[in-house]
């Protein structure tokens, strides 16, 4: 049985790979582009139908063509921004170190905290855009959207653990597959007949259309989520990384820019509505194609950039979550990689709370829109506020008065893109609040403190562990003494005492628990026949408590020897089969738990191994040489 599941660990997971064999791709930027701007175009399959949704709910579809000219002029600046930001740091801390190095460990935290929700919700956003197009080109789903997009989430996870990743040339047909089908519209649709587009009157000034309008705002800023995602690409591009991992920066903003504006003109020209009819690019490609083969060409490219999008965030998030753990905010295991060289905790982790957020929402994604933005822009603001205070240190310290100049220009530029994605949040928190953006402020609120307290306590444990000036490496307790738990004489008591005697104890004494007193007349009959050399106490329990006699016992000793040393052997049994665990060592178990948590106690488990456990030693030895065999023969 243990041989057939280390089998089915290699055939799910993949063979164990080593430290040594790992090598990190470097991209040109021909490739680089398509696997790393695969995050900002896909929002392309759903930052449209947040606008045109939220225009038609506040009556100002109207303003269609002006609000896409405000959505890419601030991607323009944000892209212009960030690649400042890649040039002058292309390391894989991305925003979270930038801000730590140049604003400090607490604005660092809510940068952590914001990047996590952010990723969390971009896996929720991606899936629920699957699940939109394959209901709208397979009716038969039809309420089944929410499974849809957990089976989505299921399959990333599973292909993440085994460290799948996208291959680059692969990436290239999706990203331009993808930008095919839409220059595809483009292109059939201006040779149809026109449709009378909505009143392109502008509407009257009034409050209720302000806030229309930024609510609209609010909803189209989703288009600019994915410049952030590119911030941490720069260790995968060949040299000169900063420069290259610029130019994919800025060649994803344009691209992405194009296709949104593209997809506006063919929402504007044949009034396509919102999310309740489905996606909009499935929408239009149906009114101008009226064919489903050439809906469904939409659709798969469509679908493909949507998963390449979410799957690469999932190692986004692991790479963070690994970040975190090494500088302590989150759990340290956080940052150890599996035998695949996969960050597993924190694949698990965007796992388990992007299904929680789409369960909860019903994969709704009008909902999770309003839901996805708080993270993202407070981590562009604060990334943008550090790239200021970099560029002013360095302008007083440049001697170079054109350098400074340039510098200065520079610094503007962040300081415009810091204000410009403050005021973009703020909106969003305005607007969206009631909608669902106060989940997500909460979260990154709970986050925020979580890690605090996390760092808080690793702090603490090191100060109590750091080693004192009067410490001595030399230094032994008074004496030590010796005490066999013995619940009945069989070869594993006769290895611990054998153990217990080997380590030469002050004193040394087996102990028995009185529940049955028939029992521990025979327990005192055998050891005195055996002359183990070892004296037997007996310690009676009226209430057949087997943990409290043993604890009232070891304290004893320590009152009347405070700066002594009590070591308790408890024989162990070590099993193989899952079962057996709830057949074998649970009084031991509690009695070890209660044992640790008192001080100057040790507690030594002697092991004695059943035939159980042998098989699965040796199915593990199996499961470790059938990789290096097939390597073998692969050489060979």
């Amino acid at each position: 049985m243990q041989r057939f599941l280390g089998t089915l660990k290699l055939l799910v997971f993949g063979r164990p790979i080593a430290t040594g064999r790992i090598q990190r791709a470097q991209l040109r930027s021909r490739l680089a582009l398509p696997v790393f701007g695969a995050s900002l175009l896909s929002t392309v399959t759903y930052a449209p139908d947040a606008v045109v949704d939220a225009l038609r709910k506040g009556g100002v579809q109207s303003t269609l063509p002006l609000m896409a000219m405000g959505v890419v002029a601030i991607m323009l600046l944000l892209g212009f921004a960030y690649r400042s930001n890649v040039r002058k740091r292309p390391d894989e801390r991305g925003d979270y170190g930038l801000v730590h190095d140049k604003l400090g460990p607490d604005a660092a935290i809510v940068t952590g905290a914001s990047l996590l929700v952010d990723y969390v919700f971009t896996v929720a956003v991606s899936v629920a855009a699957i699940a939109q197009f394959v209901a709208f080109v397979i009716p038969a789903v039809g309420d089944a959207h929410t499974s849809v997009a957990v089976g989505a989430i299921l399959i990333m996870t599973l292909a993440n653990l085994r460290g799948i990743r996208e291959r680059a040339h692969l990436m290239l047909v999706v990203w331009f597959g993808f930008l095919g089908v839409i220059l595809l519209q483009l292109v059939v649709g201006a040779t149809r007949d026109e449709i009378a587009p909505l009143n392109t009157t502008p509407p009257t000034p009034t409050w209720s259309t302000a806030v229309a309008f930024a609510g609209a705002i609010a909803s189209g800023a989703v288009m600019l989520t994915g410049i952030e995602h590119l911030a941490s690409s720069g260790p995968a591009h060949a040299e000169p990384r900063g420069e290259r991992a610029g130019r994919t920066l800025i060649l994803a903003v344009l691209t992405g820019a194009v296709a949104f504006t593209a997809v506006v003109v063919m929402v504007w020209r044949y009034r396509v509505s919102g999310w309740a009819s489905g996606p909009v690019l499935l929408q239009t490609a149906d009114r101008i194609f009226e064919s489903t083969w050439l809906v469904w060409l939409v659709a798969v490219p469509s679908v493909a950039i949507l998963y390449a999008a979410a799957s690469a965030v999932f190692r986004r998030f692991a790479g963070l979550t690994s970040l975190l753990a090494s500088d302590s905010y989150l759990p340290r295991q956080l940052s150890q990689q599996s035998d695949r060289l996969v960050l597993r905790g924190g694949v698990l982790w965007v796992a388990a709370s992007s299904a929680a957020v789409v369960i909860v929402t019903g994969a709704r994604l009008e909902q999770l829109v309003h839901m996805y933005l708080i993270g993202a822009f407070a981590a562009i603001v604060l990334s943008q506020v550090a790239m200021v205070r970099f560029q002013s240190l360095r302008i007083a310290l440049e001697p170079s008065g054109r350098t400074r100049m340039r510098m200065k220009g520079t610094r503007v530029l962040h300081a415009a893109a810091a204000v410009v994605a403050a005021c973009v949040w703020l909106v969003v928190a305005v607007f969206n609040f009631g909608a669902g953006a106060w989940f997500a402020l909460a979260l990154v609120t709970a986050l925020v403190f979580l890690m605090r307290g996390i760092h808080r306590h690793y702090a603490n444990v090191k100060q109590q562990l750091a080693i004192q000036p009067d410490d001595r490496a030399s230094a032994r307790p008074s004496a030590t003494h010796g005490i066999v738990l013995v619940a009945q004489l069989h070869r594993p008591a006769l290895r611990a005492i054998a153990y217990a005697k080997a380590a030469r104890h002050s004193t040394l004494e087996a102990v028995a628990v009185q529940v049955d007193p028939a029992a521990t007349h025979e327990l005192q009959r055998r050891w005195g026949e055996l002359g183990l050399g070892v004296p037997l106490v007996i310690l009676d329990s009226p209430y057949r408590d087997l943990v409290a006699p043993v604890l009232d016992h070891v304290q004893s000793i320590h009152r009347e020897s405070p700066r002594d040393m009590v070591v308790v052997y408890v024989p162990e049994y070590i099993v193989g089969r899952w079962w057996e665990r709830f057949l074998h060592n649970r009084a031991t178990m509690r009695l070890r738990a209660k044992l640790l948590s008192v001080p100057r106690v040790v507690v030594s488990a002697v092991p004695w191994h059943l035939s159980s456990s042998l098989a699965v030693l040796d199915s593990d030895a199996f499961t470790r040489e059938l990789p290096r065999a097939e390597e073998g023969a692969t050489r060979a």
